[in-house]
């Protein structure tokens, strides 16, 4: 299952879900808990492997969004990504790029070319 970031991290599937079945599912159990049908174990039970199946749900979303992330950037997208969430300075960002720019001209000077 592939993961898209630009959809967030709890996708209107996911809430959906969580809507039609886990909420329902602990309400079901919540009556039958007030009506004398179900321990007050059984309803904590219930709920808790619910809201841990969902918890996990997101928690692997967030894992793969955070993978896929890391894996699209360039090294200037990787630091534009720093400097837009406020972890560099201006003058560090300035410094950062000037090195990975001067880096990528060294990179373009020494690789050989095909002449014939």
């Amino acid at each position: 299952m592939t993961v898209d970031p630009e959809d967030g991290l709890v996708t209107d599937f996911m809430f959906g879900m969580m809507l039609v079945f886990g909420a329902d599912i602990i309400l079901f159990a919540c009556l039958l808990w007030i009506v004398g049908h179900v321990s007050t174990p059984a309803f904590l039970t219930i709920t808790a492997v619910i809201v841990a199946v969902f918890g996990g749900w997101i928690g692997w979303r967030w894992r793969e969004i955070r993978r896929v992330q890391s894996t699209h950037r360039t090294p200037i997208e990787e630091l534009k990504h720093q400097y837009a969430a406020g972890e560099l300075s201006e003058a560090d960002f300035e410094a950062k790029l000037n090195h990975l720019v001067e880096a990528d001209e060294r990179i373009d000077e020494t690789e050989p070319t095909l002449e014939r």
